[in-house]
């Protein structure tokens, strides 16, 4: 059989023996919106719980809509236009709008880049501002949560009148769904409100993964977070295989982003009725994997349908290479994955204390799924120096990767394949 996978921006097929393929999870068939234009405007009228955004923005002296970076896929040249004439058509001057990158502890999004996010009539139209999570200076403490976390967000975005967020609804490796909440405490949170969000004892937690908000403890902090640095409105939509966007929910923070999770849960949600030997993951192409850095939630996806023992092959470009310089340094003091869980999980005390390096979470998430399968990464030409860095095998061959696979598991080996990775919630029936 073959099938086609998202791998950067033209896709790959792979070839899987027709016998073994238990299963092709491609997401669900919803049908996308006949009017995405119409159905943001009805939203920013008729908002979830909150009056329409237009009433909201009036009195108000200034705003800052806060985006996704470069990694998330959100339609903004369809979201953000109405918004920012609603808010003008409020009173709010044009130059006294911010867009805030949510940048959380990533690169900033820049150049061609944002010209891609915003269009390029909108890059150059409005002021643009990267968060810059390290630069204390430009951080607000905002309160502490029931949970213990000392919360802190950019000072664009606190010193803000009002506070919008546009985001993009789907499942994600520990907070049970992005968008809504994150883009706060998280996308615009402080370099030490992320580590402490990132503790081990929150990555651990049997509630932090994907598709699940109740008992989530990530959840939990990052909704309390919202909740001290208010978010006066939020716009988050769910999108196709082909990021057409099937809803759009919009208005209170935590209201709306729940219908819109809960339409998620229905709209990405695909099951097999028993966990499979083998699984065949996508990262879900570009932008999604650009580095291997973003490739762990294609692992900790894939895990929930394979079998203890078996085994994970995710394809996932990697562009940009293994990451970051300090995601790369880190990665190259590791020895093993035993030594990295004695040094940044397993070490006692205060749970936060254990959050001691930026992006360690990382590594933890794709210890995840190595403590059970064993996990195979075919990239798109990282280097052998790049590979001999990572934890587990990675190789630029699907072929050689899915061989050793089968020849592991035998002949009669079930393969579950996902086209779209972390787009989809794979669960066991």
């Amino acid at each position: 059989m073959q099938i086609p996978m998202a791998f950067g921006r033209r896709g790959r097929i792979v070839e899987v023996p027709d016998a073994n393929v238990a299963a092709v999870l491609t997401m669900p068939e919803v049908p996308p919106l006949p009017n995405p234009d119409g159905a943001v405007a009805a939203a920013l009228r008729q908002p979830i719980g909150v009056p329409p955004l237009a009433e909201l923005a009036r009195g108000r002296g200034d705003a800052v809509i806060v985006i996704c970076d470069i990694t998330r896929p959100v339609p903004n040249p369809v979201l953000l236009p109405p918004i920012l004439e609603t808010l003008v058509g409020s009173g709010i001057a044009r130059e006294r709008i911010s867009i805030l990158v949510a940048t959380g502890l990533h690169r900033p999004t820049e150049g061609d880049e944002l010209a891609e996010m915003l269009g390029p009539d909108l890059a150059t139209d409005v002021r643009v501002v990267n968060h810059r999570a390290a630069e204390r200076s430009e951080q607000v403490p905002v309160g502490r949560t029931t949970g213990g976390v000392e919360a802190a967000v950019d000072a664009v975005y606190a010193r803000a009148a009002l506070k919008i967020t546009v985001g993009f609804i789907e499942p994600h490796l520990m907070a049970g769904f992005s968008g809504g909440r994150k883009l706060c405490g998280i996308g615009c949170g402080s370099e030490g409100t992320i580590r402490q969000l990132h503790a081990p004892r929150i990555i651990e937690h049997p509630n932090s993964i994907e598709g699940r908000l109740h008992g989530n403890l990530l959840h939990c902090e990052l909704t309390e977070i919202a909740a001290l640095a208010g978010m006066d409105f939020t716009v988050n939509v769910t999108m196709d295989e082909s990021h057409a966007i099937t809803g759009v929910f919009a208005g209170h923070f935590d209201r709306a982003f729940r219908n819109g999770c809960e339409f998620a849960s229905h709209s990405v949600s695909r099951t097999v009725d028993r966990e499979v030997d083998i699984v065949v993951a996508s990262c879900g192409g570009y932008p999604l994997d650009i580095s291997y850095y973003q490739s762990a939630k294609a692992f900790t996806g894939a895990r929930h349908i394979c079998k203890p023992g078996g085994t994970i092959i995710v394809l996932s470009e990697c562009r940009e290479g293994l990451g970051k310089p300090s995601y790369v340094d880190l990665c190259r003091g590791i020895e093993s994955m035993d030594s990295f869980l004695d040094a940044y999980v397993r070490c006692g005390g205060d749970a936060y204390d254990c959050a001691r390096r930026n992006d360690q979470w990382q590594i933890h998430n794709m210890t995840r799924a190595m403590r059970k399968c064993e996990c195979v990464l075919v990239d798109g030409g990282l280097s052998d120096d790049q590979r001999s860095l990572l934890l587990h095998q990675a190789t630029p061959s699907f072929k050689e990767a899915l061989s050793a696979a089968l020849a592991r598991h035998g002949p009669s080996a079930q393969v579950a394949v996902i086209p779209k990775g972390p787009n989809v919630l794979a669960q066991v029936r």
